[in-house]
């Protein structure tokens, strides 16, 4: 059961509320301006204010529903928590070998590592002590690749980007039993 957020719940009535008030209030402000049936002129802008007004209060109750479903699939499962104290250089240092948890890619991230090496041959793709990268080792090719999986896309990493985090995950690939 997924846990729904009652700030968007809210808003999404407060914008069909809008939209239908809108609506009656909009034909009866029309058809009281003019004798003669409706006045289109006072309608039509009145109408419009009133779909954009509930369509934004609508679109804001998405946003709030998709932050929290993000939320909640981040907090889920204690490895994808990070704690963000706003100092890059820590995000950037790696943890020590024996302090790291074991983690999985998902399907979706073998998908994207595949799609990522193309117009390769990727012989093995293994989940790196390190969370969110993996070591990728291509046909014919004697060195590995280390792929960072934290961001939309999955992305190489150079040694020159993170030389510390590339030498620890080589030294540990390295010393991998034979599969």
């Amino acid at each position: 059961m997924e846990k729904q957020n009652s700030v968007a719940k809210v808003l999404r009535v407060i914008g069909f509320v809008i939209m239908i008030g809108g609506f009656f209030i909009a034909l009866s402000l029309g058809s009281r301006a003019s004798e003669m049936g409706q006045n289109w002129e006072l309608t039509l802008p009145a109408l419009f204010s009133s779909f954009v007004t509930g369509m934004l209060f609508i679109g804001f109750s998405e946003v709030i529903a998709l932050l929290q479903k993000i939320h909640l699939q981040l907090h889920q499962d204690g490895t994808r928590a990070t704690d963000s104290s706003g100092n890059e250089h820590e995000v950037e240092q790696p943890v020590k070998l024996q302090e790291q948890k074991e983690w999985y890619p998902s399907p979706q991230d073998f998908e994207d590592i595949q799609e990522l090496y193309h117009e390769q041959n990727v012989t093995k793709i293994e989940a790196s002590p390190f969370e969110d990268y993996c070591v990728v080792q291509i046909d014919g090719k004697d060195h590995i690749e280390v792929v960072e999986l934290g961001g939309f896309k999955p992305k190489k990493v150079s040694a020159a980007s993170k030389p510390e985090l590339v030498n620890n995950i080589q030294k540990w690939f390295n010393n991998l039993p034979p599969s």
